[in-house]
């Protein structure tokens, strides 16, 4: 079983995810005009009219507030993926660097005994 992230894939899947919140955005914009000519329509029927925008208000806003929390979740994904990447690129930097300086490149050796303790008795 694996736990490693594959950066290049979710970044993938975020772009797919921004693309489908941009649909939505749409619909909850149509939903939006559709209650307010509902609504228009209603007028001389004041009654009717308040209790239809009582009832559908509150869920064109809920679509709303879940739009921009999508799309926010959306921006911290992208943000986590790449430093990520970032971190990822600065620790194979500081990895070859120490490698170099050690001189394990150049064939010496990785156990060598000025390095670690003595033998134990």
């Amino acid at each position: 079983m694996s736990y490693s992230v594959d950066p290049p894939q979710l970044l993938s899947v975020a772009e797919r995810l921004r693309g489908c919140f941009d649909d939505l955005d749409e619909v909850v914009a149509s939903v939006r005009r559709a209650v307010d000519a509902v609504s228009h329509s209603l007028a001389r029927a004041a009654v009717v009219r308040t209790a239809f925008t009582e009832v559908a208000d509150p869920r064109v806003d809920l679509a709303r507030r879940l739009l921009g929390r999508g799309r926010s979740a959306i921006v911290a994904l992208q943000s986590a993926a790449l430093a990520y990447l970032t971190a990822d690129d600065e620790m194979a930097t500081e990895t070859a660097s120490r490698a170099a300086s050690a001189d394990i490149a150049d064939g010496g050796n990785p156990y060598d005994p000025t390095v670690f303790a003595g033998r134990r008795p």
